[in-house]
């Protein structure tokens, strides 16, 4: 039997929600205009939130790097004669199985929240979100990511950052209206922090979860998405977050009018194959008649064996990334191999029990779709001389746009990790013909997908989405 808390140790929640209110209330006393949601006042709550969402961000991906030496490092260390083969299968299965349960105790039965359950906070729950919730899918996402899931760490940034502010701003009791603006300061901070790309974060907030770019939006999203990454890049470094060949070059005028346009095709087609796998595996997973509790079980041990079959390139590490120099040099027919077991882990990792977002994964399986495009090129038209490495990136923004529906954000990435305006130019177009051909043979987005099977009166113009919430009823 568990012994039970001590008295002091059980009164500490207790007492320090009361000093926090107390704290609250002796800053409402100086600075009346917090609490009248003047604009100066938005401004440095959002300098706050950014600099806490940066922080939560350091703390999400030290919770990702204990989860892999837990479930993954010291096992191997400590049972050298287990081999691979079971071994990892079975450490998947555990992470999926315990991120499944940490949901449920943290959030007490809560399925979690993602972007789209912000973006419905923001329009019919005056931006109030719980934060028990937001914390139980953080440690789950730490959790499946650590434990060899293939997921995004992206979604539960950008839910933690909301759930922040929606907190901060009721706690200093500003307007309703103040209020939302604050919860998209949280989202771009965390996509900001994240990512070492305070302009995508900014635009990611005002496209996808306000849903406007209007100017009483647009200078507080701002400066909460710059501090958010000028704190981060103290943390973090100032690289980018998915390394960049450093020796890139540029694409051609025939390059642009034949090729780029044809890649935008190739990834509208992956991106439809990626969103129709991801709801497939949802239906099934929500109709199979195994036990709830040993459906985790049985997704973790299949990505594992995903992970195993990739040489560990869809989830090989603690944190999950496109390498794109290894994009650039790999057969066409393994990368093609590569995009399409990224997308299948992906969607049994998250509806199988496992927790985290999709945004990383479409960055992924962009990079692949654009590297094995290159690499095809550059076999049966030896003398154009092209590089796969820049269709790579080219690849990544136009899947994110493609498969998230995100185009502003998925352009903006590319830049800010390249600072190259050369490539936003193809890219631009690359991505509008994607968009064009989702829109005549798919209707859903992985995100407005998600809200659409859930009733949601937004689906049409659904934000992009963390993650999904297990889909069997617990």
């Amino acid at each position: 039997m568990v012994p039970p808390l001590p008295p002091a140790w059980r009164a500490a929640p207790r007492r320090l929600l009361h000093l926090t209110r107390a704290l609250r209330d002796r800053a409402l006393r100086r600075f009346p205009a917090a609490s009248e949601g003047g604009e100066g006042a938005l401004l440095v709550l959002a300098v706050i939130v950014g600099a806490s969402s940066a922080l939560g961000v350091l703390f999400f991906y030290r919770a990702i790097s204990w989860a892999h030496l837990l479930l993954l490092t010291y096992p191997a260390d400590w049972l050298p004669w287990a081999g691979l083969i079971v071994f990892r299968p079975v450490t998947t299965a555990a992470a999926f199985a315990l991120a499944h349960q940490t949901m449920r105790w943290v959030g007490r039965g809560h399925d979690g929240l993602n972007v789209p359950d912000v973006q419905a906070a923001v329009e019919h729950r005056r931006a109030r979100i719980p934060p028990r919730p937001a914390l139980g899918r953080t440690l789950a996402s730490a959790i499946t990511i650590g434990g060899g899931g293939s997921a995004g760490s992206e979604g539960p940034v950008v839910v933690a950052g909301a759930a922040l502010a929606s907190w901060l701003g009721r706690m200093m009791r500003i307007r309703t209206d103040q209020l939302r603006v604050l919860v998209g300061c949280g989202a771009a901070a965390g996509i900001s922090a994240a990512f070492n790309a305070p302009l995508a974060g900014a635009f990611f907030a005002l496209e996808e979860v306000l849903g406007t770019f209007s100017g009483a939006h647009f200078s507080p999203v701002v400066v909460s998405s710059v501090v958010a990454a000028v704190v981060a890049r103290g943390i973090f470094g100032a690289g980018p977050a998915f390394p960049v060949p450093a020796d890139l070059g540029a694409l051609r005028a025939i390059e642009i009018a034949v090729l780029v346009p044809l890649l935008g095709v190739a990834c509208a087609a992956v991106a439809i194959l990626f969103v129709r796998t991801y709801f497939r595996i949802e239906a099934l997973a929500g109709q199979t008649r195994i036990h709830a509790n040993a459906v985790p079980w049985l997704g973790g041990a299949a990505v594992g064996i995903l992970v195993l079959l990739t040489g560990g390139a869809v989830a090989g590490d603690a944190h999950v990334a496109a390498p794109l120099e290894l994009f650039g040099r790999l057969p066409w027919h393994l990368l093609l191999a590569l995009a399409l077991a990224k997308i299948l882990a992906t969607s049994l990792t998250l509806n199988t029990g496992g927790s985290g977002g999709v945004f990383t994964p479409a960055v992924f399986v962009g990079a692949a779709v654009g590297g094995a495009f290159g690499a095809l090129v550059q076999t049966l038209l030896p003398g154009l001389g092209v590089d796969p490495a820049l269709y790579a990136l080219t690849g990544m923004g136009v899947m994110v746009a493609g498969a998230t529906g995100a185009p502003i954000t998925g352009i903006l990435l590319v830049f800010e990790m390249t600072h190259d305006f050369a490539l936003v130019l193809p890219l631009m177009l690359a991505v509008v013909l994607c968009l064009t051909v989702m829109r005549r043979y798919e209707r859903d987005s992985l995100y407005s997908g998600w809200l659409r099977r859930r009733g949601s009166a937004h689906a049409a113009t659904a934000p992009a989405s963390a993650a999904v919430k297990p889909p069997t009823p617990h």
